[in-house]
């Protein structure tokens, strides 16, 4: 099973789902699925990395 982290976006506040192995602790844009919105983790509001 893959390890995923939930992030929030900080335009529209909803949470999702993102692959850990992929993309966290990276300096990538991170697309939100409901607003369209394009983010770096550090200005989101919460982050879930916990196993």
């Amino acid at each position: 099973m893959a390890r995923i982290f939930t992030i929030m976006c900080p335009k529209c506040k909803k949470e999702f789902e993102v692959h850990f192995g992929d993309l966290r602790h990276r300096d990538v844009k991170l697309h939100c699925p409901y607003c369209d919105n394009w983010f770096l983790q550090a200005e989101s509001e919460k982050i879930d990395d916990r196993w």
